[in-house]
């Protein structure tokens, strides 16, 4: 009788022993799991320990990077750190079995493709145009490799590299200065023509890129400097597209000179513009799709200008239905309360839109303006959106008087599948560069490690990176997977002594500092946006400087990469704006967005009361629309996390003068 047979004859005999055994075997496994685990966390120390103490003697000079100890470092994820950076200070030598190898061994990763980019420029540098060619991918580099490669092509003898460069050279931008040889052996081959010269300075004006126009226009024919000089007359003066009536119609560019003029005097004068498009377009110039482009830029600017009546009559003329104009119309009649105009337009919205929080709160509200939608069954529509846990969720739970919906599920994740994520190369690299500082590295390896994940795997990936502590990427995995209700990944509370410091400082709630740091930064104390803002509350640098002053603080632009510091300055500055905007979050936090003297120019001169979710809602940048919006949705999220019971807004901020 075989070992099986005879424990399932015990099992039949004793259940109670059968389960004791079970349960003994299973403990035995676990607790031998968790001895090979805290083995391999020890040995994963070690070696962590060791390659710091390694670098720190390759920077100084200590050692070299032929001595690194690599038996001693075992399989340590960033030992190819190591070997990139030998690899790469010995390109000039050109190692091309060395290359090759590493190319091997770590193809389809970031360190890989770094390789070769700087492969390629050592190639390019010797000339070596044939190699470049051989190892050129489309994926590796920037407008300037591409360049070089067709370059490699045309030298090599292939006839149709010309052929590609159009598409390079016809940009609304300068190009990199690499690209000037192929340029002009381009400008120079039948492959170049006057049209496209003319696209591109159409694209030059456009962009303000005057310098740029100026070398285009050397490249028209004669017979095309007349339209290009009237296309730049009409960049300083729109109102010259008045002149052109005469012109002759047939002329290349002259549809251009049309959609252009229209669109740039339409933000000067929109009903100028209105009229002097109407002259043109009954002639029937433009083709489709610029004619579409010109009437809805038109359009837009009308109703911005406070024209919607013309803008209306322009759109139901021309048939056409724009999602960007529509909605901004919907805006404008609410800011009217035009009610009846209000639930026309919502139902000419798509379905899918129509269908979202958004527009089902607004349409509730709509139609009990109307009367045509009793409380009884305006309170039934709010407790049914009240369940999203949302801006609009919370704004109708608040109008039922019911309890904000937090609608919690923990991300649910197996042991297989968190193994199999951290597995995944690198992830591991990317987590040990996290773990030692090197957060640019670590970015660039966390976005090629989950680059193919599915979203169970995603999911994975975020459950481990709040493991590690890097929370921007745990919310941004949730995010790519779409799964939006883990709120204690989502939103988790951080910087417990900071917040709280700077909350007493700054006398700013703490669920609203978590609220900001959050919406601006997602927790990445390094963080710095295009702009140059900066931090955990991304404050530009002027505006930390003078609110350090203000404090009396000694202040240097690296402070604000520090925690401590940037909550600080961050709170105080929202204080700032909550005093200037009389203790009203909505207007204080457009501030802290958009600016306060915008949010100025935003308030009713009058001084009448406008409803708050109506200004919300018109906030004229979609950016701080969306800003605030988020901001005290974020800070119910955040009071209900920290125990604290909150109101979306206050009586006082919902009474305000707005």
């Amino acid at each position: 009788m075989s070992r099986s047979t005879a424990f399932k004859n015990t099992c039949k005999r004793s259940l109670r022993w059968c389960f004791s055994a079970t349960s003994l075997t299973l403990l035995a496994l676990n607790a031998a799991s968790a001895q090979v685990a805290l083995s391999d966390h020890k040995q994963l120390a070690e070696q962590r320990e060791l390659y710091q103490k390694v670098r720190q003697q390759i920077d100084a000079r200590q050692i070299t990077l032929q001595q690194v100890p690599y038996d001693e470092l075992g399989d340590y994820p960033l030992i190819p750190y190591l070997k990139f950076q030998d690899l790469n200070a010995r390109l000039k030598q050109l190692p091309y079995k060395a290359v090759e190898a590493f190319l091997d061994d770590y193809e389809g990763t970031w360190l890989a493709n770094r390789l070769l980019s700087n492969w390629l420029e050592t190639l390019a540098a010797k000339q070596n145009w044939h190699d470049f060619q051989s190892y050129y991918h489309p994926e590796i580099g920037g407008t300037d490799l591409k360049c070089l490669y067709l370059s490699a092509k045309k030298r090599n003898g292939d006839p149709d590299a010309l052929a590609e460069v159009a598409e390079i050279w016809n940009q609304g931008k300068s190009q990199p200065k690499r690209c000037d040889d192929l340029f002009a052996e381009w400008l120079d081959s039948d492959y170049f023509s006057t049209d496209i010269a003319w696209s591109r300075y159409v694209k030059a004006v456009q962009n303000r890129k005057l310098a740029l126009a100026k070398f285009v226009r050397k490249k028209l024919s004669p017979e095309q400097h007349g339209m290009a000089d009237s296309l730049l007359q009409l960049y300083y003066n729109s109102e010259r597209i008045s002149r052109f009536h005469n012109m002759d119609k047939s002329k290349l560019g002259f549809e251009d000179l049309v959609h252009y003029g229209i669109k740039r005097y339409s933000r000067k004068d929109s009903v100028a513009a209105l009229a002097e498009w109407e002259k043109y377009d009954s002639a029937s110039l433009l083709d489709a799709k610029q004619r579409n482009a010109t009437v809805e830029y038109l359009a837009f600017q009308l109703i911005l200008d406070g024209h919607t009546d013309q803008a209306n009559r322009l759109l139901d003329r021309n048939k056409l239905v724009s999602d960007r104009v529509l909605q901004r119309q919907i805006r404008d009649a609410l800011k009217a309360k035009n009610w009846v105009q209000v639930s026309q337009l919502i139902t000419r919205l798509p379905d899918q839109e129509q269908a979202s929080p958004r527009w089902r709160y607004w349409s509730i509200r709509t139609l009990y303006e109307l009367g045509t939608m009793t409380p009884a069954e305006a309170a039934q529509g709010y407790q049914e959106l009240a369940k999203e846990r949302d801006f609009y969720g919370f704004l109708s739970a608040e109008r039922t008087k019911q309890p904000y919906s937090m609608a919690h599920k923990a991300v649910s994740t197996t042991y297989q599948e968190m193994q199999q994520v951290e597995n995944i190369p690198a992830i591991q690299r990317s987590r040990e560069l996290f773990k030692l500082g090197y957060l640019n590295q670590a970015r660039m390896e966390w976005r090629y490690g989950i680059r193919n994940l599915d979203q169970a795997q995603l999911l994975a990936a975020g459950k481990l990176a709040n493991d590690w502590g890097w929370h921007r990427k745990s919310i941004e995995s949730l995010s790519h997977a779409k799964y939006w209700d883990d709120i204690n990944l989502r939103f988790p509370l951080l910087y417990d002594q900071e917040i709280a410091s700077a909350a007493q400082a700054s006398r700013v709630a703490p669920q609203y500092l978590l609220a900001i740091a959050r919406q601006e930064s997602a927790f990445a104390p390094d963080a710095r946006s295009p702009a140059g803002a900066m931090g955990l509350m991304q404050l530009m640098p002027g505006t930390a400087s003078q609110t350090a002053r203000s404090l009396g603080l000694k202040y240097r632009k690296s402070d604000l990469y520090k925690p401590q510091k940037n909550l600080l300055l961050g709170g105080t500055y929202l204080s700032q704006m909550l005093e200037r905007f009389n203790g009203n979050r909505i207007l204080a936090t457009a501030a802290y967005n958009a600016g306060p003297h915008r949010v100025d120019k935003w308030l009713n001169p009058a001084g009448q009361e406008v409803d708050y979710d109506i200004w919300i809602e018109t906030i004229p940048y979609k950016e701080t629309r969306g800003y605030v919006q988020n901001v005290l949705a974020y800070s119910v999220i955040y009071s209900h996390r920290l125990g604290i019971k909150t109101e979306l807004l206050k009586a006082k901020e919902k009474s305000q003068p707005l």
